[in-house]
């Protein structure tokens, strides 16, 4: 640690006493009183508050649902049997024939496996929950 002299102070003194002389002290303008003020009251007028506003509206889903639900009706009670010229029925009746699932090894999980992920799922599940509830109270705006 540097110790500080009187004399050291003295002269930085009178540099500080030479430059406000020379350079002499700013002057604020003329409304500078009416601009804070109108800053402050600025500040104080009500912001305008940005509402949710989804990325997809509501009419849009209503029109993929009722496409999902007509594609299943028609599924469903629709004519299934159409002629297609650009593709051939053989290639279309080979891959009714393959059966991917037996295809596939068989995989077995012990109980305190499912028990443990289940108990994971729930738990993270229920920290999203509490954090989410955390952050709007930390920055909740009015």
């Amino acid at each position: 640690m540097q110790r500080i002299d009187k004399d050291d102070t003295d002269k930085f003194d009178m540099v500080i006493r030479k430059r406000i002389k020379e350079e002499g002290l700013e002057q604020p303008s003329l409304n500078f009183t009416n601009a804070i003020i109108s800053k402050i009251e600025a500040e104080k007028r009500p912001r305008q508050v940005l509402g949710y506003k989804p990325l997809i509206n509501k009419k849009i889903w209503w029109g993929i649902i009722a496409i999902v639900l007509g594609g299943f009706a028609f599924l469903l009670y629709g004519d299934a049997v159409a002629k297609n010229d650009w593709w051939p029925e053989k290639i279309l009746l080979e891959f009714g024939k393959i059966d991917v699932l037996d295809q596939m090894p068989e995989f077995s999980v012990s109980d305190i496996y499912v028990y443990a992920f289940i108990g994971l799922a729930f738990f993270v599940g229920l920290q999203i929950v509490l954090l989410k509830n955390h952050f709007d109270k930390r920055y909740f705006f009015k």
